[in-house]
């Protein structure tokens, strides 16, 4: 668990400069590339495959402004999870909730924590296998926008 934690502090502090907060510049005329999300993704993948963390789900998608994203996910006991939310130019950070499926309905577990560059990260030791989701919030969302991309990656030790 040390090693994920480290390995997450490491990827934000060294390459969230290099991801989608300053990726304006990237973006077409009509602001609707992915390039702004994507930068800076592929030294991340890098990172964590040289490590002994394990990538197991990378994400891009369209957040909006006053919605909520919902990821539904299989996580398996005796694992600890790291995931890392962030969102590009025109987000400011990228809210993460996970809840665990309990019936019909959903126990909420852990909030993330901001981190470095607008980042946002949550670490959670799963001791049930089951069907959990990830709730994804845009957070300070820039003047004049309703919409970006936001990126996800889900690893695990």
């Amino acid at each position: 668990m040390k090693k994920l934690y480290a390995l997450i502090a490491l990827l934000f502090m060294v390459n969230m400069s290099l991801l989608a907060q300053s990726g304006a510049d990237l973006d077409n005329s009509k602001g609707t590339s992915m390039m702004p999300i994507i930068t800076g993704m592929e030294s991340i993948v890098k990172a964590v495959e040289e490590s002994a963390v394990e990538i197991v789900h990378i994400e891009f998608d369209l957040l909006f402004k006053d919605a909520s994203r919902e990821i539904f996910r299989h996580l398996s006991a005796d694992y600890t999870y790291g995931f890392m939310s962030y969102g590009d130019y025109r987000i400011g950070s990228v809210k993460l909730e996970l809840y665990k499926q309990n019936g019909d309905g959903w126990t909420y577990v852990k909030s993330g924590e901001p981190a470095e560059g607008g980042s946002m990260t949550l670490i959670a030791e799963i001791k049930e296998t089951t069907r959990y989701k990830l709730v994804l919030t845009p957070m300070d969302m820039k003047e004049g926008y309703t919409a970006g991309h936001y990126g996800l990656l889900i690893m695990h030790n």
